[in-house]
């Protein structure tokens, strides 16, 4: 197994996801402009060149990559052969295509009606009654679901193009499929203070478990205070950040003990727990209190 407790993090990378969504947009805006500016004869070459922008970017992304993947290969006790794809396969990206299929089988569960898996016994700390996530969830799912009849209105005059059709309705119906499984994801997990640990999930996108003696402090953010402008404030970089929210703004902050050596999953790819980690909870208040007496019966 790789060390990855002396891995340093490196300097903050967008995710995967990001860097397709950027690039898909970065390709679409090519083209519009192309449409827009081009003279028609010079069309078709100039749409042939914006394609590019998209596997340009990801390889960026790739670069971005490597200089991590060197320490994790240098780390990796295993046969050359997993060296080379620890490598040149970023782990973010595994983590990925893991989180992918994680959610895919989350929304399978929500079909069969499973049970969630238990959780560890404790206090729950309550992340969605006052959050945004509901909200947006049911607005995503109403969004998406009548698009499909619309866009096979659309598609129909597309002749001659079966790989068009097929792409746009794989996206469609994996979408739905996601959307379904993050929800039941996010509600099967939750948030648990136990007597000795802080155990953090939301869903299949973030997990952390912190030990109560490893959190330094723990710090309670304002409405008017982001977690940027708080990094701003106390000269923190955002490599040693960690953000575990699904869509709203963290209100607390917990910083953790010089030298603890944790970690925790973003996006199913495990990583050095950073120093500041930024959380929301619908009471953060009653969450810093919980955590001061749970120390105290600690050290009791």
């Amino acid at each position: 197994m790789e060390d990855t407790d002396r891995i340093p993090t490196g300097p903050a990378r967008p995710t995967w996801l990001q860097t397709f969504a950027l690039a898909i947009v970065v390709v679409l805006l090519l083209r519009l402009g192309i449409a827009r500016f081009v003279p028609p004869a010079d069309v078709p070459a100039a749409n042939d060149l914006a394609f590019w922008a998209f596997p340009a970017l990801v390889a960026l992304r790739w670069m971005a990559w490597l200089p991590e993947g060197r320490q994790r290969a240098a780390r990796t006790k295993r046969s050359p052969w997993v060296r080379i794809a620890v490598l040149l396969i970023p782990g973010e990206f595994v983590g990925l295509c893991r989180w992918l299929a994680v959610t895919a089988g989350g929304c399978l569960s929500w079909m069969l009606r499973r049970p969630p898996p238990p959780r560890p016994p404790g206090r729950p700390i309550e992340d969605r009654r006052k959050g945004v996530y509901d909200g947006l969830m049911v607005l995503n799912l109403v969004s998406f679901v009548p698009e499909i009849p619309i866009s096979l209105v659309l598609l129909s005059s597309v002749q001659g193009h079966l790989l068009v059709h097929v792409l746009v309705h794989t996206a469609e119906v994996l979408a739905i499929v996601l959307l379904l499984g993050d929800r039941w994801l996010v509600r099967a997990g939750g948030h648990v203070l136990t007597r000795t640990h802080l155990d953090l999930r939301v869903g299949a996108r973030a997990a952390a478990r912190l030990p109560i003696e490893d959190i330094a402090h723990a710090e309670r953010l304002d409405k008017k205070t982001s977690y940027r402008a708080w990094c701003r404030s106390h000269g923190t970089v955002l490599r040693e950040t960690g953000v575990i929210s699904v869509f709203d703004d963290p209100n607390l902050v917990l910083s953790m003990r010089p030298g603890a050596a944790l970690c925790w999953t973003r996006f199913q790819f495990e990583r050095p727990l950073p120093r500041h980690l930024f959380v929301y909870v619908d009471d953060p208040a009653a969450l810093i209190g919980a955590i001061e007496e749970a120390k105290r019966s600690t050290l009791d």
